[in-house]
């Protein structure tokens, strides 16, 4: 019995703390609610917050061959911007939000000492022992890139507790953002005219050594141009030919009425002996199967010649190949255009005071009114 009256008892000053507790919440709702938050907000607005001040600038990446296809590209007619630019604006995005950029510019401007100095403002202070993520994360915050895919524009802003430093801080990112555009594409025009120099230097290198093999076969031969040599023999061969036909048919003539001894007969016996010994001579020069004869130093020398030829053609196609590399990485080179260069702030951008006080004030009010709902549905269970 005692056991039930003590646990009675508890029950009903548990339901008293509750109904007590419930009183003090429909009387106090709108105070906790909307009354004290914006109190601690105005509190830190006054007391506690630094001004931020926001230096802005817009850039656009441009190339000479974009004048050039601009006629043609269809999406720049329907106002798109021009994809090539796009994806370099892209890529120095997130190269201006990169753990590289914040390493160059922390170099010259020192953030940890810059952003340390917010006063009494805890949410935006930078602590000088923060991580190398809490530090990437918190530069993050305070530059912002927005890339317009309509016009190719780039907006670069940055923050800073001070005009003069918010200003240094734009035209830094905007110093290093031209120098990595112009290393990006530098570094591609290298690359290509790199590649087409050695390829120069090959040709050029065979070049030479089929020219040495050519001269090296000329002067080992003790003979300028063994074709021209052949031609020239087999003309003195064609002569001895119809030089042995007029002896011949002379000596038919002499033997119709002379004898075999006669002095004419003899001589001309003597001169059609010497012209076939000289014939036969130049044929053995010319095609004999033995020795370094004239047709097959002629073949070698032709095949010399050829290839001395096909890499004239090559050399020639590698110096024809290397300035249409120098031309086409000279019309690709980027360029980056400052739009609107960035300006001394004159007055802070941040806090947004009216609309913080907006926005708080209306998360406040569905609190305050959520709660009131919550409490309308207990007390008519209560009931």
């Amino acid at each position: 019995m005692r056991i039930k009256k003590l646990t009675a008892s508890l029950a009903g000053l548990f339901k008293k703390g509750l109904s007590a507790i419930f009183a003090v919440l429909q009387h106090y709702t709108g105070r906790v609610i909307i009354l004290i938050p914006m109190v601690l907000l105005l509190l830190y607005l006054v007391i506690f917050s630094q001004p931020r001040y926001l230096s802005e600038s817009k850039v656009a990446i441009k190339r000479a061959s974009d004048i050039d296809n601009a006629s043609l590209n269809i999406g720049l007619l329907m106002g798109a911007s021009n994809p090539s630019s796009s994806e370099d604006a892209l890529y120095l995005k997130e190269y201006l939000h990169s753990p590289d950029m914040l390493s160059t510019l922390d170099k010259q401007l020192d953030f940890k000492k810059a952003f340390g100095e917010s006063g009494l403002d805890f949410f935006y202070h930078l602590s000088r022992n923060a991580t190398a993520e809490e530090f990437l994360d918190y530069y993050r915050h305070r530059i912002t890139i927005n890339f317009n895919n309509k016009n190719g524009l780039l907006t670069i802003q940055t923050q800073g507790f001070t005009p003069e430093f918010a200003l240094r801080f734009n035209q830094a990112a905007l110093k290093e953002a031209e120098r990595f555009i112009n290393e990006l594409s530098h570094r591609i025009a290298r690359d290509q005219q790199r590649f087409s120099e050695e390829e120069l230097a090959r040709a050029s290198e065979r070049l030479n050594r089929s020219k040495g093999a050519l001269l090296a076969y000329q002067n080992s031969n003790n003979v300028l141009d063994p074709q021209a040599t052949a031609l020239a023999a087999n003309t003195l061969v064609n002569n001895l030919t119809e030089q042995k036909i007029k002896l011949e048919t002379e000596l038919r003539n002499l033997l119709t009425y002379l004898r075999e001894d006669a002095p004419q007969v003899v001589t001309a016996k003597n001169a059609l002996a010497s012209v076939e010994a000289q014939i036969a001579k130049e044929q053995r020069n010319i095609t004999a199967p033995e020795g370094d004869k004239l047709n097959r130093m002629a073949a070698d020398f032709d095949e010399l010649k050829s290839k001395v030829a096909f890499d004239t053609d090559l050399y020639r196609l590698a110096l024809t190949a290397i300035e249409k590399t120098r031309v086409e990485a000279a019309r690709k080179l980027k360029s980056l255009s400052v739009i609107s260069s960035p300006q001394l702030p004159q007055q802070s951008r941040f806090p947004d005071v009216p609309w913080l006080l907006a926005s708080w004030l209306l998360v406040c009010g569905l609190l305050y009114g959520t709660l009131k709902l919550l409490l309308s549905i207990v007390d008519d269970h209560r009931n």
